[in-house]
């Protein structure tokens, strides 16, 4: 087992923020789409 310096676990924190991010995004966009929120861009 590799044990992981600060830069790696670094950038898998980052990382994983990055993607819970991204889908946050697509959902909103997604929902703003459907029509839930009826608020223009």
């Amino acid at each position: 087992m590799i044990t992981p310096d600060r830069k790696t676990k670094r950038k898998n924190i980052l990382t994983a923020i990055a993607i819970l991010a991204f889908m946050v995004f697509l959902f909103l966009f997604t929902l703003y789409n459907v029509g839930v929120f009826d608020r223009p861009l």
